[in-house]
């Protein structure tokens, strides 16, 4: 997976860590630590990264990878089971969220898909 920031949202991410050093400063912070670096954002690793989508969930298979049950649409043996459905980052911890889905997703697969595996949602 690859990830680049253009240039300008690094100048803006620069910025603001600065001014996050100011503010913790004049709040009378005892330390206070520069959050950001320079260096190429990475997901290799942990930095509170919540990243997702790539195979977005929806009911049509122009407009979205999965379906409701996270089955690919175009190959139906295959199931993204993940954030990667998800269509935006919804910034807080969905790990529930996707706990959710995926019991979601094995009970399909377990209930219907193993009994006639083919799409689980016609196309």
């Amino acid at each position: 997976m690859t990830f680049d920031f253009p240039e300008n949202d690094i100048r803006m991410s620069q910025y603001i860590a600065d001014k996050v050093v100011v503010i913790g400063r004049a709040m009378g912070g005892k330390i206070v630590v520069r959050g950001g670096t320079k260096r190429p954002y990475t997901t290799t690793v942990y930095q509170s990264t919540h990243n997702c989508g790539g195979a977005i969930m929806g009911d049509n298979p122009e407009t979205s990878v999965v379906n409701r049950y996270l089955q690919c649409w175009d190959v139906p043996n295959v199931f993204s089971l993940g954030a990667s459905a998800f269509p935006q980052n919804i910034t807080y911890n969905y790990s529930i969220t996707i706990g959710a889905l995926t019991y979601w997703a094995l009970d399909a697969i377990k209930n219907q898909y193993l009994k006639s595996p083919g799409p689980l949602v016609p196309a």
